[in-house]
């Protein structure tokens, strides 16, 4: 499954989907950062609240023209 990277600009939030499957355990992180973990523990979303108040509008784009390269490195960052 290609990376799907969704923004809400109603609610403010950017959803990034790494893989299918159900969520089964999420972690919340620093009030704005939701991790969402399927039934082996392995990551299947990130969702970002408030991105706008975050200042990652920008970062928003440039993740949207590079994200397959961007998925990689998180990936790598959070295992």
């Amino acid at each position: 499954m290609d990376l799907i990277i969704k923004y809400d600009p109603k609610a403010d939030i950017l959803t990034m989907k790494f893989k299918e499957g159900a969520i089964m355990n999420e972690k919340l992180l620093d009030n704005d950062v939701l991790l969402g973990y399927d039934k082996n523990n392995e990551l299947v979303t990130i969702e970002v609240w408030d991105v706008s108040k975050h200042g990652l509008l920008k970062t928003l784009s440039d993740l949207a023209n590079e994200k397959k390269e961007v998925a990689k490195a998180i990936l790598e960052k959070i295992r």
